[in-house]
Formats: structure tokens, C-alpha cells, sequence
């Protein structure tokens, strides 16, 4: 089932949905992303931001996101305010990651 968030940027209210459960191909888009940032080392954080977000956009269903086109693209979606957008970057980031340990998490019986 879809999972919806609700983003905690005040400069970008609103939600985005995330494919729930991930399917192999956007699991490996994110990791891939990741691999990317991490391997571009010291660099600018709009570059690391940039770097990391076809593995984002492959995780998210349907954006609701004030100030974010509906089909966003690392090409449209907004890079200003420069401290608010990088936080949605980060929570995405976070949120997407926490649902992959979710999903990795196995409960004992």
C-alpha cells in the first residue's frame, strides 16, 4: 500500500506519496543515487542534492508539495531556498531510507 507523508518544510507544505512496497528497479535507482553522492566526494551540496534525485523521484508516487511542479524532474524541481529545499531533499531521503530498513526488517515470532 502507498505510503503518504506529510513534508515538515514550512517553506514547501503539503505531502508526496511513496511507492509502497519498492519495487527492484526504484530500490536500485536509490541505492544507485547514494553510490553516486558518495562517490562524488567533496563537492557542493547542490551537486549532491542534484546527484540524489532520480533516486528520490523513482520512490515517489504523486507529489502535493507546494511549490513543486506535479511531475517533477531533477531539472524542475525547485533548488531556493537553498536551506528549504535542501531540507526536503534530506527528509526524502531519510523517509525513503527508512522504508527500506522497514523492509528489511524481518519481526520475530
Amino acid at each position: 500500500m502507498p505510503k503518504r507523508i506529510e513534508s515538515p518544510v514550512e517553506r514547501f507544505p503539503g505531502y508526496v506519496v511513496l511507492h509502497n512496497p519498492l519495487t527492484y528497479p526504484r530500490v536500485m535507482a536509490f541505492q544507485d543515487a547514494i553510490g553516486e553522492v558518495q562517490e562524488l566526494g567533496d563537492t557542493t551540496w547542490i551537486k549532491l542534492r542534484y546527484t540524489l534525485m532520480p533516486g528520490i523521484l523513482a520512490c515517489v508516487e504523486s507529489w502535493e508539495i507546494e511549490g513543486v511542479p506535479e511531475d517533477p524532474t531533477p531539472d524542475n524541481i525547485p533548488a531556493t531556498p537553498l536551506v528549504a529545499a535542501g531540507e526536503l531533499v534530506n527528509w526524502l531521503q531519510d523517509e525513503i531510507t527508512a522504508l527500506l530498513v522497514e523492509a528489511e526488517t524481518v519481526p520475530n515470532e
